[in-house]
């Protein structure tokens, strides 16, 4: 991703704007907001100027009142102005914000006062959301993300059509799949169509929009996963179990003891069940698929986001199992891709969660999409007795395990995880012991991949298993890469 100053102008070959309603999306809640402000601080001359002669109220005694009572028209003058000032600057924005995509990049240029031009490569899109926030997804709209390798590294158009939005997404990921497409190029609608439909029209189809699943029937018409809400819920609840009982016992003591602490204490427990709920909201109606463009994955209920995951850019996979989970046998998927660390959907589904619950067969299946060739190994190479030591519960499960293309590593007895890494994807391996590990003939072994959630690691080994792991991590690693 770069960024230069430019001023090339929009109307350029290849060029295409925003939709023409995204200055009134960015800027109207601020514009209500500033009106409501006005509206609460001069409410008493609002009143005065509208009935105060025909109440007999006397004249305001605020100097900035009676000066808005004397000079009113002047007044609505600089307020019009004002307005026009602001409604003419963000016309001038969108004017000269643009976008294109050509066989190499996807650039993005904006900008009043301050250019800016950022392309990114399309061989290193890690992948592209469509984003459906609440009130854009009234009028049709939505906005698609594009995440690029690097810290940095990520494109918004806000706002585009929904059709454009989802042609958008397929042209990018063809073209950094490197395919031909099998299509003519996806193009704005016309604006000649959009007359021809009628008000019941547009409202059903905004109500189809509204109401349709997240996956496109057309590429992906069945989702791997049927997440059930009492599965969601009660996963929620059970993960942030302890932390709920927790602050409700602190409430409780709080209630006998010290009754003044419940100013503090009651907020945090709004908190946790606001947060909770917040996750349940998010994850209704998830569905994962696989398409001809990579792995796709929607998720949320108001405000809504479609992911799709191109091929070969998962870069490790962790599967958790919290201890309340498992008498239910539930997993949750996590992964790490070369983009910007736990960033979030707009949705509010973090970027790093694939699979936020689900049965050890979903699990399977999810795995699947992102590493077909892999089958769970029979046999691991474990902590040795003396490991108990420092693995006090879980030194018979702590091990890792290879195949030709997968280092997979297992740890944790009461709150499981099973840790895959693509032997192509690995960036370095490393084997640590301290004074204490190495007297007892122990190591750690680090497999490095782009930070992320998931860290792929195990502890207490034998020494001489560590350094054969890392010997073996190293050698197979390079014939991956070749």
């Amino acid at each position: 991703m770069s960024e230069e100053p430019q001023g090339a102008a929009p109307e350029e070959s290849g060029w295409h704007r925003l939709h023409p309603a995204t200055p009134l999306l960015r800027g109207g809640i601020v514009g209500v907001a500033i009106a409501g402000f006005l509206v609460v601080q001069f409410r008493d001359f609002i009143v005065t100027a509208l009935v105060g002669s025909a109440v007999g109220q006397q004249p305001h005694e605020d100097p900035l009142v009676r000066w808005l009572a004397a000079n009113t028209w002047p007044a609505i003058g600089i307020l019009v102005a004002l307005l026009a000032a602001i409604v003419g600057l963000g016309w001038l924005s969108w004017r000269l914000h643009a976008y294109r995509v050509t066989d190499e990049l996807v650039e993005e240029r904006e900008g009043v006062l301050w250019r800016r031009h950022r392309r990114g490569r399309l061989d290193r899109v890690q992948g592209v959301d469509v984003v459906r926030p609440l009130v854009p997804r009234l009028f049709g709209l939505a906005r698609l993300e594009i995440s690029m390798a690097g810290s940095d590294g990520r494109i918004r158009l806000s706002y585009l059509a929904s059709e454009r939005a989802d042609a958008l997404r397929a042209e990018i990921l063809t073209a950094a799949s490197a395919r031909r497409r099998r299509q003519a190029p996806a193009t704005a609608p016309t604006a000649a169509a959009a007359p021809a439909r009628g008000l019941a029209d547009r409202i059903s189809a905004r109500a189809n929009e509204l109401l349709a699943p997240e996956l496109d029937q057309t590429v992906a018409p069945e989702s791997l996963v049927e997440m059930h809400p009492g599965r969601l819920v009660g996963a929620t609840a059970l993960r942030l179990g302890h932390v709920l009982v927790l602050v409700l016992a602190g409430v409780v003591v709080a209630a006998v003891t010290r009754p003044f602490l419940l100013i503090v204490l009651i907020p945090v427990v709004i908190g946790i069940y606001g947060l909770a709920g917040r996750e349940v909201i998010r994850s209704l109606r998830y569905s994962i698929a696989s398409t001809p463009d990579g792995i796709r994955v929607g998720f949320g209920l108001l405000s809504t986001a479609n992911e799709t995951l191109p091929p070969g850019r998962v870069h490790a996979i962790e599967l958790q199992q919290p201890l309340l989970w498992r008498p239910f046998g539930w997993w949750r998927v996590r992964i790490n891709r070369a983009a910007s660390p736990g960033r979030d959907g707009a949705a509010g589904q973090s970027g790093a969660t694939l699979l936020p619950v689900g049965t050890a067969e979903e699990v399977r299946r999810v795995v699947g999409l992102i590493l077909p060739d892999w089958t769970e190994p029979a046999d691991f190479t474990t902590s040795p007795v003396r490991g108990r030591w420092i693995r006090w519960w879980s030194w018979r499960r702590n091990g890792f395990a290879l195949d030709a293309r997968t280092v997979a590593i297992r740890r944790g007895r009461l709150w499981r995880r099973l840790t895959l890494v693509p032997l192509a994807r690995v960036q370095s391996v490393a084997v640590e012991d301290g004074p204490l590990t190495r007297a007892m003939r122990l190591a750690r072994v680090d497999v490095h991949t782009v930070a992320g959630v998931v860290r792929a690691h195990v502890g207490a080994l034998d020494a001489g298993d560590a350094v054969a792991m890392w010997c073996d991590v190293e050698h197979r690693t390079l014939g991956a890469m070749a």
